[in-house]
């Protein structure tokens, strides 16, 4: 834990915490994030990972997490207390880490897909509605809230390299439909703000099971709704009930062909960081979602 970037992102941050009393909360794909003891969290982002880039990444959640400051939603989204990159030698360094943020530490438990699945009926229903009224406020805001506008042409130029990998699952048709799907995006008048990874990990939950946060905003963007639900779509025993939530409070209906797409898109972005980093349990939960998605939606 002791690494030269962690001290350096310390002294930077204004942080007072003893190394003695930080905990590591976690280690995603893309950084570390750590509890320094007085309601912060310092996350330090590493420049290459999966697909796409770091810095990109650092910074889009940045200027997301400005423009969220004048926005109330249901639930608690973290405060940005600072953040800056590192010098070129702390990004040389082993772990890789190219920019820190120190946050303010939302309440709250992540949840996971297999905890939705264990969740009693009436409890998965509470936090479908409690997800679907956070979502359907965050997309309400329309024009209004500046969200970055380069992840859609990031998308475009990572697919390539998307279907390289993922070639024996995914034909040049689906690539083809997927590509024009997002080089229609930036003109289309249907966009909203969307939180851009509504994986179930970056999902808060109180010990009574209600929605308490939204974290990690590395990849919002302006999108269609459809887009910000391409992992929920996968989660049988939940999504339908969120659909029906969601499109009760908006008024507005699910396109069913956007919908698919964005759920494809998501599993080979999945399968392709599985293969990439050498992990066989993704690669082959990506596999059995390929499987399963065929066709259908769900």
């Amino acid at each position: 834990m002791n690494t030269p970037e962690l001290i350096q992102a310390l002294k930077a941050s204004g942080a007072t915490a003893e190394l003695s009393d930080i905990t590591r909360l976690g280690r995603g794909l893309w950084g570390d994030v750590y509890d320094l003891a007085d309601d912060t969290v310092l996350k330090l982002i590493r420049g290459e990972a999966g697909i796409g880039n770091g810095l990109e990444k650092w910074q889009a959640e940045c200027d997301t997490l400005n423009a969220l400051e004048e926005v109330t939603l249901p639930v608690r989204m973290p405060e940005l207390i600072d953040s800056d990159r590192f010098g070129a030698a702390s990004a040389a360094g082993e772990a890789g880490f190219v920019a820190w943020m120190r946050l303010e530490k939302v309440p709250g438990t992540p949840l996971d897909d297999d905890l939705i699945e264990g969740l009693p009926q009436a409890e998965r229903e509470r936090l479908a509605h409690d997800l679907a009224e956070t979502l359907a406020a965050l997309h309400g805001l329309g024009a209004e809230l500046s969200f970055p506008d380069a992840q859609a042409k990031s998308d475009l130029r990572d697919l390539e390299e998307i279907a390289s990998v993922t070639s024996d699952v995914a034909g040049p048709e689906l690539i083809e439909a997927i590509a024009r799907s997002g080089e229609s995006l930036p003109d289309d008048p249907a966009t909203v703000p969307c939180h851009g990874d509504i994986n179930t990990t970056n999902l808060l939950i109180d010990f009574e099971g209600r929605l308490t946060g939204l974290i990690d905003w590395a990849e919002a963007r302006r999108d269609w709704r459809e887009g910000e639900m391409c992992h929920l779509a996968l989660i049988p025993i939940f999504f339908p009930i969120f659909a029906e939530a969601y499109e009760g409070i908006t008024g507005r209906m699910f396109d069913e062909e956007r919908l698919h797409l964005a759920t494809w898109h998501n599993v080979l972005i999945s399968l392709a960081i599985a293969r990439k980093t050498g992990n066989k349990e993704e690669e082959a939960w990506a596999l059995e979602d390929a499987r399963r998605l065929g066709d259908s939606i769900v």
